[in-house]
Parts: C-alpha cells; structure tokens; sequence
C-alpha cells in the first residue's frame, strides 16, 4: 500500500471516528468521569471507549440486523470502535490535523456540534418566545422593507478612538455620508442600495444591529453597534412598515430565531473560553480578538 494511500485511508477514518474521539476529548479526565475502569468498555492508549460508545454503536448495527446479536457480533463491534481510535490515534500522530483541511473541517464541525448540542437541550418557554417576538416585531411583520447606509470600522488597537471621532462628528452634525467617507473601512460585502426585508439585512448587519435599525425614525442613525469584525453606525434612510402578525401565527419563526441566537451565544461562550487558555500572537499589521456577539 503506497504512502499515499495510506494517509488518504487514515485520513477518511479520522473523519469517521472523530465524533468519538471529540466527545471523548470534551472531558479533562475520562477516566474519572466515568468511574474508573468499570465505565469503559476498552482502554486504547489510555483513551477511553466507554461502555455508552459501545452500546451505541451496537444498536445501531441490531436495528439494520435480522438475527439476534451475539457476543461474537458485540466483540467484533468493539473491535471496530478499537480500530477507529486507533486510526485516530495515528492521524494524530502524523499530523493529518494541521496537514489535511478535510480533517480540520471535519474536527471544526464536530466540535460546534458538541457545543451545541447542550444548549438546544432546553427547549424554550412561550416566555421566553413571546418575550423575543414583543422586542422585535419587525423580524416577524409582513414585507417590511428598510433602506440602510453604514459606516464600519474595522477592529484594531485604534478602534476606541475612531468609535469616538465618528460619534463626535455625527453629533456635530456632520452629514453622515461626508462621516462615512472620512472614516469607514471597506467592508467586503457593503450593504445594497436597495431596501431589504428585516431578515435579509439581518445577514449583513447582525442581529444586534437589526435590532437597532428597525426602531430607528427614516434620517435617524444609530452606533456604535458590534458587529463581526468591529463596531458599526448606522443610518435608515427609508423604510415601509411591515404587516404586523399575530404571535401565534409566527411562533415558529420566532422559535428558530431564539434557538439561532442561543446557539450564537453558545459557540461565542466557548471560543471566548479557548481565547482565555490560549497564548495567541498576531503578525505584525494584524489585530487577533475573538469576534463580538452579533
């Protein structure tokens, strides 16, 4: 077997056996976690297999099986996961993740869906929902189309200072247009001239943001307001009310915006924690700061 082909080979098991590895990798300890050696069902290199892998995997192997499992079936199932932790082991070791970006992606993924997975485990209340729904109105009404300008200003050491001189000018009352030329940063996707449904311009300004814009008066601004990358103004230029809907005739709409924040909050959590631990240094030119909640 070439060299070749065995890497492709441990590559595609590092993706299959990754879900196993990073859940078992989410506790410092797992030994400890499941009380010693009567939790596991295998011990791989001091990496646990625990006695809820194995039975998840055996079944789903008995659900597509027509006979009854045996031992024999259990221990060649163990045997598999133990093949699985061992090809991950050795993907590892040879440095598939820092060399393959199929690898990477797939630990990335794996990893957002483990943290997210606890926060979707509450379901929320009618609350909660209606709580959301009579804060933003304007993501759940009909049509509601709103014009917008921005000014963004990009992350970096000096962002204090810029946030201040472009608030300072705004109220001086310098045109915003003449502001936003003096001081915005170029944005890789600015927002269209047109106007736009809440939940569309949402997509390129946040949730924060939108939040800000729907309240706003046509000629009113707002800021500055986090946004991915940095901190925003902005101004409504024009805008037609939407349709307000009754709440029960959009609850699910305002569930699936819930759960989007919720699962943002989550994942922002969890990086800002890795942020803490980390030792993390920038090139010269750049500013490494976790992104703001948007």
């Amino acid at each position: 077997m070439s060299d070749r082909l065995r890497v492709h080979l441990a590559g595609l098991a590092v993706c299959v056996g990754l879900a196993l590895g990073l859940w078992g990798a989410l506790a410092q300890d797992p030994f400890a976690d499941w009380g010693g050696s009567a939790g596991l069902a295998a011990s791989v290199n001091e990496a646990a297999i625990t006695q809820d892998d194995l039975t998840l995997a055996i079944e789903a192997v008995a659900s597509d099986k027509r006979n009854e499992m045996t031992q024999v079936d259990r221990d060649r199932i163990l045997g598999r996961l133990i093949d699985e932790e061992l090809l991950v082991q050795r993907g590892v070791e040879i440095g598939l993740v820092d060399s393959d970006n199929t690898v990477r992606k797939a630990i990335v993924n794996a990893m957002i869906a483990s943290i997210l997975s606890d926060a979707a485990e509450a379901e929320p209340s009618d609350e909660q929902l209606r709580s959301l729904y009579d804060e933003s109105p304007a993501l759940f009404s009909g049509a509601g189309r709103y014009q917008v300008s921005q000014i963004f200003l990009r992350a970096g050491p000096d962002l204090e200072a810029r946030v201040a001189s472009v608030t300072g000018a705004l109220q001086a009352g310098t045109v915003f247009s003449e502001v936003k030329a003096r001081f915005a940063d170029p944005v890789t996707i600015d927002l269209p001239a047109s106007a736009l449904p809440a939940n569309k311009l949402r997509e390129y300004t946040g949730a924060t943001a939108i939040a800000e814009i729907v309240r706003l008066a046509p000629g009113a601004h707002a800021g500055p307001v986090p946004v991915p990358g940095g901190a925003a103004f902005f101004k409504l230029l024009a805008s037609e009310p939407g349709t307000p809907r009754p709440f029960d005739q959009v609850r699910g709409l305002v569930a699936a915006e819930y759960a989007r924040r919720r699962d943002d909050i989550a994942l922002r959590t969890y990086l800002d924690w890795l942020w803490q631990r980390a030792e993390i240094e920038a090139a010269d030119g750049f500013t490494a700061q976790p992104e703001a909640l948007n």
